[in-house]
C-alpha cells in the first residue's frame, strides 16, 4: 500500500475514535444525568417491581457501549498495523467482527427496552432490529473473510 494511502487510513482512524469516544461520552453522560439529576428531561424512574430489569438493561447498555468502542479501537488498530506490515486484511479481524455482531445484537435489544426502562414502565420489547443489525454485520464479517481469503489466495499465485 502506498504511503498517501496508510496516511490517509490512519487520518480516518483517528477521526472515527474521536466520534466513537464523543458518541461514548455523551452516552455516559446522559445515563449519569438520568440517574442522579431529578431536573434532566427524561430522568430515570424506578419501578420497585422492574428495578432488577432497570438494573440490567442500564449496565448493558453501558457495557456494551464499551465494549463496542474496545473492539472498534482493537479493529483500527489491526488495520493500521496490518497496512504497516503489508497485510490488507489481518485474519485475526474476522473472530472480532463475530463478536461485535453479538455485541451489536445486545445494544439493539437494549435500545428496543431502554425508553420503557427509563420511564419505569414493566414492558419488554423485541423489534426487528435486534435480529436483523446482528445480521448485516456477520454480513460483514463474511465480507471480511471472503476479502482476506482472496488476498491469501493472490499472495500464491504471486
Amino acid at each position: 500500500m502506498t504511503n498517501p494511502t496508510q496516511r490517509s487510513i490512519k487520518r480516518l482512524s483517528i477521526a472515527i475514535l474521536i466520534i466513537s469516544g464523543i458518541s461514548l461520552a455523551y452516552i455516559i453522560w446522559e445515563m449519569i444525568a438520568q440517574i442522579w439529576v431529578s431536573s434532566y428531561i427524561y430522568p430515570l424512574t424506578w419501578n420497585p417491581d422492574i428495578k432488577g430489569w432497570q438494573i440490567f438493561i442500564l449496565a448493558a447498555r453501558f457495557i456494551g457501549m464499551t465494549l463496542l468502542f474496545i473492539m472498534c479501537c482493537i479493529f483500527l488498530y489491526r488495520i493500521n498495523k496490518g497496512l504497516k506490515d503489508g497485510d490488507i486484511f489481518p485474519k485475526s479481524n474476522i473472530t472480532l467482527i463475530r463478536w461485535a455482531a453479538l455485541v451489536v445484537g445486545l445494544l439493539a435489544f437494549v435500545h428496543s427496552n431502554y425508553e420503557a426502562v427509563v420511564k419505569g414502565e414493566s414492558a419488554f420489547m423485541l423489534d426487528s432490529n435486534t435480529i436483523l443489525i446482528p445480521l448485516i454485520v456477520l454480513l460483514f464479517g463474511g465480507l471480511y473473510k471472503m476479502a482476506y481469503l482472496a488476498e491469501q489466495d493472490s499472495k500464491l499465485a504471486i
